[in-house]
């Protein structure tokens, strides 16, 4: 229960520290109802299919979908689906910093429950084309033998995700 309180408190924090730099949030880039489709390349050490849409310039939410299918290897098969909230903190003309609330489901051995919390960059190289990476703090429950913890949960350093803007 300890950790659920404490993995419940970060991301409370996290989402204050956004809320708080909202008035900036407002005088960069236009991303208000636009699609962005992608890949994630490590989200619980899993490549996954991403699908971004942002509700307003600062708000947004993010699908993710990641599997492996191994006949020969002990966890053969790996899946990992969830879906992401993100709001704005600081945009610029190319970059936005945000922070991240997760919910996700993964099964490797047993299927078991994730909960995130974080801050993001993404870097738009062109018009459309955006590469992110993001770090925070990850609680989950139900893994192996049922048990809980709290981690540090960095998805994509040093690897980069990719989204594209339609």
């Amino acid at each position: 229960m300890k950790k659920i309180t404490l993995a419940l408190l970060c991301v409370c924090t996290l989402a204050s520290i956004a809320f708080a730099g909202s008035k900036n949030a407002a005088a960069g880039r236009s991303l208000s109802e636009k699609f962005g489709v992608g890949f994630n390349s490590s989200v619980q050490d899993l490549p996954a299919l991403a699908v971004r849409y942002w509700l307003i310039d600062v708000a947004g939410i993010e699908g993710f979908l990641g599997f492996k299918i191994d006949d020969n290897h002990a966890n053969k098969n790996r899946y990992v689906v969830g879906g992401k909230f993100l709001y704005v903190i600081k945009s610029y003309k190319k970059l936005n910093v945000f922070s991240i609330a997760s919910l996700a489901l993964h099964r490797e051995n047993k299927t078991f429950g994730i909960i995130s919390g974080g801050l993001g960059i993404e870097w738009f190289v062109l018009d459309d084309l955006s590469l992110c990476t993001e770090a925070g703090l990850s609680f989950s429950a139900g893994g192996a033998g049922g048990t809980t913890s709290l981690k540090t949960n960095v998805e994509n350093i040093p690897k980069i995700s990719v989204k594209y803007y339609l």
